[in-house]
């Protein structure tokens, strides 16, 4: 689905930020970010032109093709890299800022928990973690459950897709984080578009700050 949907010309996303990402420039120190499934670019761009250098990765190609456009255009201090992150290597007290927005849920339930590992590992002190998830409450978790098989808790295998899908609790996610400092938590919606008409996923936004080694 993404492959055909980066491969026009129109940004599927926009080119606006996420708007956390406005209130994180009062917390995030400058210096590297990292933008896990970075899509086309538009947060990446955006931490760009505030004082950050930025490595986007993303595991689609046509996506990130959209971002060097850009970075190329503006002369931003952005670095892209196609990879699936189960194969990124995370470098120790690099990152003062990591985002991962709508990436992390199509891994499994195993998958994320040492994913988010490394993310801290990875963090230096007073680096901020942002994550924006799918939640059990969006509808699509309804669908998964009526129609296909619970390999780990709250996670699917979707054949047709070749992908995961896990759906997060918020206490999970506190769980997860346990060693950070939680900056905020919000539940809400996001708006999407599915054959031309919106429609909103149930969202869990959460932000961290790594005040001592985990």
């Amino acid at each position: 689905m993404w492959q055909k949907e980066y491969k026009k010309e129109k940004f599927y996303w926009g080119l606006d930020p996420d708007k956390v990402l406005k209130e994180l420039l009062k917390y995030a120190p400058k210096g590297i970010a990292l933008d896990i499934g970075a899509g086309e670019g538009r947060n990446s761009v955006f931490l760009a032109k505030n004082g950050f250098k930025v490595e986007a990765i993303d595991r689609i190609k046509e996506g990130l093709e959209k971002c060097k456009k850009l970075t190329k255009r503006d002369n931003l201090p952005i670095k892209t890299r196609v990879i699936d992150i189960r194969k990124f290597r995370f470098k120790k007290n690099k990152y003062t800022l990591i985002v991962a927005i709508a990436s992390l849920d199509f891994l499994k339930s195993s998958e994320i928990k040492k994913i988010i590992h490394k993310i801290k590992k990875s963090l230096k002190k007073e680096g901020v973690f942002y994550l924006l998830v799918f939640s059990t409450k969006d509808h699509a978790f309804k669908r998964c459950k009526e129609k296909f098989k619970m390999i780990e808790r709250n996670t699917f295998y979707l054949a047709k897709l070749k992908t995961y899908r896990h759906f997060f609790e918020k206490r999970e996610l506190l769980n997860l984080l346990k060693n950070l400092k939680i900056i905020q938590v919000k539940e809400g919606r996001l708006k999407d578009i599915h054959n031309n008409k919106p429609y909103f996923h149930q969202i869990i936004k959460i932000v961290a700050v790594k005040k001592k080694e985990t």
